[in-house]
């Protein structure tokens, strides 16, 4: 009689395990629920992939159905950098960011270039005072020199200012600077020149502002950038001269607009554009 009375109390504590097994609404064997979020593997039941835009979801981690590839990370663009040029070809007419490289069949052209600059009043016959000046910085983009109608020259001449223009009246360039770039001492690395409104006029009030590159000896055009799309500040960042590890000098396109009057204003966003 033992053996079926035990045989008996084992179905009833088997019967009692299931039925609290039932109650916490588990598996037998388990010992877990199935629909705890806390408990449920990573990324089960998550939307992760839709086969086209109305197209059926997958769960993670299950394999792509045939014909249709595994999901690959997105591609991110990246804008490809802007060529450089340079003068083999004539004048250049650069675009804002464009380079060019100031030698011809692979060596250096010039010696002295001139910078000129120019600009209209945009309407009403106002005057307007816009200063054209050079600053001068080390391999550090520390200021070394700047050039304005404040002081018209640095380096026993090799960068000349021609003069201030107070109204911008007449046809040509309303003012320009020399650079003998031969006769630059050798911790001169880079020259960005700006135009400041110094009667306070804004850029949107101001019509054809331009800068261009000329060989100073001969006197011919080799790049232009004319300034398109004016923003209402007073100061713009129009190009900079960087020497290269070669010896040979780069032109860059800027076009870079902050409120400041005069040069001085001028340095720290020069610095950062070099």
């Amino acid at each position: 009689m033992e053996g079926p009375r035990r045989r008996a109390g084992l179905r009833q504590r088997a019967g009692r395990d299931r039925h609290r097994l039932r109650r916490l609404g588990g598996r037998a064997g388990t010992g877990r629920d199935p629909t705890d979020a806390r408990l449920r593997p990573a990324g089960a039941g998550r939307l992760t992939h839709r086969a086209g835009p109305a197209g059926p979801a997958r769960a993670a981690g299950r394999p792509a159905a045939p014909g249709h590839p595994a999901e690959r990370p997105p591609h991110i663009p990246t804008a490809p950098a802007a060529p450089r040029i340079n003068l083999d070809k004539g004048r250049v007419n650069l675009v804002k960011g464009g380079s060019v490289s100031l030698v011809k069949n692979g060596r250096p052209l010039l010696s002295s270039v001139r910078l000129g600059l120019g600009w209209e009043p945009a309407g009403h016959g106002r005057n307007i005072d816009l200063d054209a000046s050079c600053i001068v910085f080390d391999s550090k983009r520390e200021r070394l020199e700047t050039v304005w109608f404040m002081k018209l020259n640095v380096f026993n001449g090799a960068i000349q200012h021609t003069g201030d223009n107070l109204t911008g009246a007449g046809s040509g360039d309303d003012e320009a600077i020399d650079v003998h770039l031969e006769s630059l001492p050798a911790e001169v690395c880079g020259l960005v020149f700006v135009i400041n409104s110094f009667s306070g006029q804004r850029f949107t009030d101001v019509r054809n502002a331009y800068c261009r590159l000329l060989d100073a000896s001969s006197g011919d055009e080799l790049v232009r950038f004319d300034l398109t799309n004016a923003e209402p500040h007073t100061g713009v960042v129009m190009c900079k001269l960087v020497r290269q590890y070669s010896g040979e000098w780069v032109m860059t396109a800027i076009g870079e607009y902050v409120d400041a009057k005069t040069a001085r204003g001028m340095v720290k966003p020069s610095a950062a554009l070099l």
